[in-house]
């Protein structure tokens, strides 16, 4: 629906969407541009296949057809439509949000233990450190 939305949005900026002699002009964004708007690029070749979008030869994304835009079109009309994408993509962003947060139960930091975890980026390059220990109990500061 993010797509479906900039093809609504684009084909409010064209100056004609029907010529007597093409027909109907349909808008039209470059697929890297749709990559950029999909929260999941990797779906665009899937929504190809089920002939909602076309990717052409030149590499441009569309509505596969003159109905498909005018159902596009119908349901971004319809009221509270933005504000319903908007807290879908929240919840999406949420649930996938979960699904790379990573829960680490250390245990066995009895008797001065201490792990040490190195941080690293995507490239394996060091980002930092976090070390994990027992903090002293009152009964060792007294002794």
């Amino acid at each position: 629906m993010v797509l479906a939305k900039a093809l609504v949005e684009r084909e409010k900026e064209m100056e004609k969407t029907y010529d007597p002699e093409k027909g109907h002009i349909l808008p039209e964004i470059p697929l890297h541009e749709a990559r950029e708007i999909m929260t999941r690029a990797d779906f665009i070749q899937s929504y190809d296949h089920e002939n909602i979008f076309t990717i052409d030869s030149r590499a441009m994304v569309r509505a596969d057809s003159v109905p498909m835009q005018l159902a596009f079109r119908e349901i971004c009309a319809i009221e509270g439509f933005d504000k319903h994408l908007e807290l879908t993509l929240e919840r999406i962003g949420d649930i996938e949000s979960l699904g790379r947060t990573r829960e680490l139960t250390i245990k066995d930091l009895w008797n001065s233990g201490k792990y040490r975890i190195v941080v690293r980026d995507t490239r394996g390059n060091e980002s930092g450190t976090v070390e994990f220990a027992v903090a002293e109990s009152e009964d060792d500061k007294d002794n």
